[in-house]
Order: C-alpha cells, then sequence, then structure tokens
C-alpha cells in the first residue's frame, strides 16, 4: 500500500536561537520519515540549523518581535525547507569563497558554503516582507517492486 503524501509543516517562532532546537524536532522526525541514513540527517539537520541562523542573526539581526518561518515541504522526489525572515536577503554568489587563502582565518562566512556541501540547491528569493533561503535535497526514489 502507497503511503499518504505528507503535508507541508509550517513552523513560526519570534527571532530567538533557543526555538532553534524546537524546530530540529519537527526537522529530525521529517528526516527519519523521508529516509535519510543518521548520517545524512545529521549533515542536513547542519544545514537547515545554520540557515535558520542565518535568517535570524543576519535576516532579522536578533530583534525578538520579527519572525522567522521555517517551512518543511517533503516531495517524492526531493525535500525543500524554506526558511524566511524580514530581512532583504543577500547576494549568495557574492559571498566570498570561504577557501581562499585570505578568508581562511576568518571566524564567519562558512555556513552558506557549507550548505550548498549538503544541498543539492540552495538558493535566495527577496520578496517586499523579507527573504526567503531556500533550500533542496533530493531523495532517491524507491522503484516499485515489481
Amino acid at each position: 500500500m502507497a503511503h499518504p503524501a505528507l503535508l507541508p509543516v509550517v513552523l513560526t517562532c519570534n527571532t530567538d536561537l533557543r526555538f532553534i532546537d524546537l524546530i530540529q524536532v519537527v526537522g529530525a522526525e521529517f528526516l527519519k520519515h523521508l529516509s535519510f541514513s543518521q548520517e545524512d540527517g545529521e549533515r542536513l539537520w547542519l544545514a537547515i540549523q545554520e540557515g535558520i541562523a542565518n535568517a535570524m542573526r543576519h535576516g532579522n539581526k536578533l530583534v525578538k518581535d520579527k519572525p522567522v518561518k521555517v517551512t518543511f515541504t517533503p516531495k517524492v522526489d526531493r525535500f525543500e525547507i524554506r526558511i524566511e525572515d524580514r530581512g532583504p536577503g543577500v547576494d549568495l554568489e557574492a559571498l566570498p569563497d570561504p577557501n581562499l587563502p585570505e578568508n581562511l582565518l576568518k571566524p564567519g562566512g562558512r555556513g552558506v558554503f557549507f550548505m550548498r556541501q549538503v544541498m543539492d540547491e540552495v538558493h535566495m528569493e527577496r520578496h517586499p516582507q523579507g527573504s526567503t533561503l531556500v533550500l533542496v535535497k533530493a531523495r532517491k526514489v524507491r522503484e516499485p517492486h515489481p
């Protein structure tokens, strides 16, 4: 019997880094239900966590009354995570390469690089109310048994 499609789950919280742990509970359950290995799930969660932290720190500037909205959307062929904040967004292509010698000792700048290593797609959407970081991880589609 085919499993029913999982619906998107939307979580909205104030900008407070402590909420990341709460969001992780939901994200971890999704990763288990989507049959990602524990190792892949941990890497995916680190990328998602980095995206949420960036939305709170850089997008909302840690202003507590600005919301962050995280949407987990499971699909047959991929898992999509959308992280919305009230900031203007950033040109991801313009970020400096953290592997260049002049950037190796800088304290930040590795989050987006890591997300790109883990995810199949990382892009920023800008809109009048703020911006949305979109993270996509392809899923292996199981062939039906004959």
